[in-house]
């Protein structure tokens, strides 16, 4: 095939997109792409962006509602990006309905978009130079090599930088396997110094997380589809008033486009998976055997039970063109049901042969088996094993109720286990952290590492701010081990009253993530009640007090003796060079908090957790007025740089960077700085326990 034709066949396939059917109504009617489609939002809010989200807060100031980005303004402003979300989250289907639009009409007018579940609402706007989409649904590592080889080149080839950029889509990047990084970077090189042309990946969050990206790649988490979202589709495809009181497809598990196709076709709230599947199933495929043969047919597909072709067919129905049963999560739910029905031995064998296919299905079989009572040999199965075996198991089986309190101490234990060990992925580790804290967290979070007096040398050649390297000498301190933790906070908020502009305060599941949102006033005002509390509890002496840690303390407590010894200049808790699975930084790719300790190989040489990456640590140190170039530089000195009573617009130190910051700012000395009075997700401090005489 010739390049013009090649390029002709791909735009004629884009523009058939949108008459691809989307969903079925209660009436057998299909709406198409082009008439069903929602848009899809992104965890990535207006505030994320705007200066890393920093805000300033005076006393009684309300939490700003977070206003999130939209999946297509994404990839108006970003030229590498990567959209990851779960199994039947919307990927394909925007990725679609943004093909066949760029190939057609385009984005040529602006729309007013639900940006939250609280109504807020904004403009969603293009704003671009054409572009010409190119869609490419990987099945395999095959596809992704052919690419890169061939079709690759024929794209650039064909396309005229001068009239027109060229969007290169590739769908479900997970099915190339683990060698799709590699390729990735060899594609990347190819598109170096060609801005017209913008590629955008799309994949399974599960899959994906545990994959390292090329840096260039920016990644973002779909959003769930918000309730308002579903009630206005709800009442456009069902022919009702807007005003009316809408519970189709409200429920949790219809948050997941493909699910709540299923909701409305059902009349069914949506919020359980398996209920919402066989209420389904019984509304339209009721005739005798057909929603057992259509459970086993996807069992057998999506475990490789056989080949398609030799299937059993499902017997046709009036109603059964539902378009979402043919998506993945789907097709899981309906293996669980065809699963429940067999021995557990048969679930243990498939959780030991494919963990990552099996996941969803067994949690989806265990949550129908644990409701007829009959989940105890494939919880006890699935809990033996290799220890790593053990722990994924346990991450399985967390939070199903009721379990045996034997059941659920083994599977404490086992979480823990892979909190505190680190040997499992970073995305199991993040989970484990969060089922700990509901849990409870055993660990000591508000434990001290003794530092002990000396001279270190502090500062490096990697930034001009941290020049020149100078000896400082200090004397012993106690520093935090961890930041200081939301439940930690949360009970200095409870007994004083202090506001506190965090979402993330009182939830559960992340009472042992660092407390953010804090102004340095916020952090200090912490230091001051944790002294009176801790000498009223005899754990420190009244000749002691806690404190901010002065930026040298920082410093020493990160790096301890160690001295820059590659080209870039940089120090990290753990040496000299990068190591992978160190940090939450922005290659770990959460972009958020997690339980504080989930990174054991980046300790500092005193034991001190999450010193790269994670959150930026507030400093009792003055920076001064400008941003860009701090007023006391190094080397450090007592010149009133430790003064705690200089007014607002000066700025404190912040250091160690947080989940979004690349490398060169999570080590242990580049130096951030921020008004005292700012506040943003990715700021948070420690505590340090010194003498009262010491710096205040």
């Amino acid at each position: 095939m010739s390049t013009s034709a090649f390029i002709e066949s791909l735009r004629t396939a884009v523009q058939r997109f949108d008459a691809e059917p989307l969903l079925a109504l209660p009436d057998g009617t299909i709406v198409n792409l082009a008439n069903g489609y929602i848009p899809l939002l992104a965890r990535y809010t207006f505030e994320d962006k705007a200066a890393k989200g920093l805000r300033k807060r005076r006393a009684g100031d309300k939490l700003e509602n977070p206003i999130h980005f939209s999946a297509l303004e994404l990839v108006r402003d970003t030229r590498v990006l990567l959209l990851t979300g779960p199994s039947g989250s919307g990927k394909t289907t925007f990725a679609k309905h943004l093909c066949s639009r760029l190939a057609s009409k385009g984005f040529n007018d602006s729309r007013p978009l639900v940006r939250n579940d609280l109504g807020d609402i904004r403009e969603e706007c293009w704003d671009s130079r054409p572009l010409f989409p190119c869609y490419f649904a990987l099945d395999g590592i095959e596809d992704l090599k052919t690419l890169a080889d061939s079709t690759l080149s024929q794209l650039l080839g064909a396309c005229d930088p001068q009239n027109e950029d060229l969007l290169i889509v590739l769908d479900d990047v997970q099915n190339a396997g683990d060698e799709a990084t590699t390729l990735l970077s060899k594609i990347l090189l190819l598109l170096r110094g060609r801005p017209n042309i913008r590629l955008l990946l799309l994949g399974d969050t599960d899959i994906l997380g545990h994959w390292r990206f090329p840096a260039e790649v920016v990644r973002h988490d779909l959003l769930p589809l918000l309730k308002s979202q579903r009630r206005q589709a709800v009442c456009a495809h069902l022919d009702l008033e807007p005003s009316t009181l809408v519970t189709i497809g409200t429920g949790t598990a219809a948050s997941t486009p493909a699910l709540f196709a299923l909701a409305v076709q059902a009349y069914h709230v949506g919020n359980s998976a398996e209920e919402l599947l066989d209420t389904w199933l019984s509304s339209t495929h009721p005739e005798p055997g057909v929603a057992q043969l259509m459970a086993e047919r996807a069992y057998k597909l999506v475990t490789h039970d056989t080949s398609p072709g030799s299937l059993t067919a499902v017997p046709s129905t009036t109603t059964q063109d539902n378009p979402a049963l043919g998506s993945p999560v789907v097709q899981r739910l309906l293996a669980a049901k065809h699963l429940a029905g067999l021995e557990s031995q048969v679930a243990v064998d498939l959780f030991h042969r494919q963990r990552q296919v099996s996941h969803y299905i067994l949690r989806s079989c265990l949550l129908r088996l644990i409701s007829l009572q009959k989940s105890t040999a494939l919880i006890d199965g699935l809990l033996k094993g290799t220890p790593a075996d053990a722990q994924r198991a346990a991450l399985l089986v967390a939070g199903l109720i009721p379990v045996s309190a034997e059941v659920e101490r083994k599977v404490r234990s086992l979480v823990l286990e892979i909190v505190e060990n680190g040997n499992l992925s970073a995305g199991e580790r993040k989970k484990a952290g969060r089922i700990l804290s509901t849990y409870g967290d055993p660990r000591d979070l508000a434990g001290l590492a003794d530092v002990p007096a000396g001279i270190f040398v502090m500062g490096s050649e990697s930034h001009p701010n941290s020049q020149p390297l100078a000896k400082v000498s200090l004397k012993t301190f106690r520093i935090g081990l961890y930041p200081v933790i939301n439940k930690d906070y949360h009970a200095f908020v409870q007994e004083t009253g202090r506001n506190w502009a965090s979402p993330d305060g009182a939830d559960l599941e992340r009472s042992n993530a660092p407390a953010t949102d804090l102004t340095w006033h916020d952090a200090r005002a912490y230091c001051q009640w944790l002294t009176r509390r801790w000498r009223e509890e005899n754990k420190i002496s009244s000749r002691e007090h806690v404190r901010l840690p002065t930026e040298p303390e920082w410093e020493r407590a990160a790096r301890g003796d160690q001295q820059e010894s590659d080209t870039e200049g940089l120090v990290f808790p753990w040496g000299t060079h990068w190591q992978e699975d160190a940090a939450n930084s922005d290659e770990t790719g959460f972009n958020t908090t997690c339980a504080v300790g989930l990174f054991p190989k980046g300790r500092s040489p005193y034991g001190c957790y999450d010193m790269a990456g994670h959150v930026w640590e507030w400093c009792s140190t003055l920076w001064g007025e400008d941003m860009a170039t701090p007023a006391f530089q190094y080397p450090w000195r007592d010149d009133g740089r430790e003064s705690p009573d200089d007014p607002d617009h000066i700025r404190r130190v912040l250091r160690g960077g947080c989940f979004s910051s690349p490398k060169l700012k999570a080590n242990c000395t580049y130096r951030g700085s921020l008004e005292p009075s700012g506040f943003w997700r990715g700021n948070g401090f420690r505590v340090v326990v010194a003498p009262v005489d010491s710096w205040t």
